[in-house]
């Protein structure tokens, strides 16, 4: 072997495309665009141009990858035998979506798109469930599309908690989503950005459990 010094390595699949349980997550959108097709100079579709770990004693360790060109997200629950579960995403997810246990029996994912949507998803856990075993029904999915954006959406994300989005511009603005509530309502739709200065804030109800 020859001398050198490993400085980075990106995590692979694993597990094979075909044992994981896909969901297909809608937009609000009239006339969205279509994804980017795939090129030949993109990246082996399965292998993640983002991943992250969360771990908490409830929970285990936690995977998170972002895949085939930002349009998958998939989950990754390393404390169990499950297959993972991936999240097939209508526009290009922005780096960096984030993953958080809410109280003891909800995974929280919450992840902006190029054109401007701000997407969580929730997943049960404990009580009973074994994660993505059972159906993944009712307000497992809400959207909240930002109306104040155009065009495409082109900035860093930073997910601050279950509470708290932050979109970094080229520009050096900065766009601050906030709720105060999280709760099973049908709280969903547009967030109104509130221009002041370099910083924008807006409100959103979130509606999941």
């Amino acid at each position: 072997m020859d001398n050198g010094i490993l400085v980075a390595a990106q995590l692979s699949s694993l597990f094979p495309a075909s044992q994981a349980t896909t969901f297909i997550v809608h937009t609000l959108r009239r006339d969205a665009p279509l994804p980017p097709a795939p090129s030949e100079t993109d990246i082996i579709s399965d292998h993640a141009s983002f991943s992250s770990s969360f771990y908490s004693p409830t929970t285990g360790t936690i995977i998170l990858r972002v895949l085939h060109g930002g349009l998958v997200l998939e989950v990754i629950l390393l404390s169990t035998e499950l297959s993972p579960i991936r999240f097939v995403f209508p526009a290009v997810i922005l780096s960096s979506p984030a993953i958080f246990l809410w109280g003891s029996h909800e995974l929280h994912i919450l992840a902006v798109t190029d054109t401007g949507s701000l997407y969580r998803l929730v997943l049960p856990f404990g009580r009973g469930h074994q994660p993505w075993r059972d159906q993944v029904t009712g307000n497992w999915c809400r959207e909240y599309i930002i109306k104040n954006t155009t065009g495409a959406l082109n900035g860093l994300v930073q997910v601050q908690g279950t509470h708290c989005v932050v979109i970094g511009f080229p520009n050096g603005s900065i766009l601050r989503l906030e709720t105060e509530l999280l709760g099973d309502d049908d709280n969903c739709g547009t967030l109104d950005a509130i221009d002041r200065g370099s910083l924008s804030e807006a409100k959103f109800g979130i509606s999941l459990r």
